[in-house]
């Protein structure tokens, strides 16, 4: 699930939530939209580097052991 999904699910259940008329399901339904925003929020956080934080690369060579193996 992206991030942008996630937001829009919140966005569905408050939508829902404001024409439940049972407060029970009105809360259930905002704390199932916070719990969506806070995925997104995570999610967001793990795929774009903080300001100022460098991205951490590690490069990778293999070598032959033996002149006659290839890589």
């Amino acid at each position: 699930m992206t991030p942008q999904f996630m937001r829009e699910e919140a966005a569905r259940f408050r939508g829902m939530a404001e024409t439940v008329d049972r407060e029970a399901s009105k809360a259930r339904l905002l704390a199932m939209a916070v719990d969506y925003e806070s995925r997104a929020k995570a999610a967001d956080e793990m795929t774009e580097p903080a300001p100022g934080e460098a991205a951490k690369v590690k490069a990778v060579r293999k070598h032959a052991k033996d002149v006659n193996e290839a890589v």
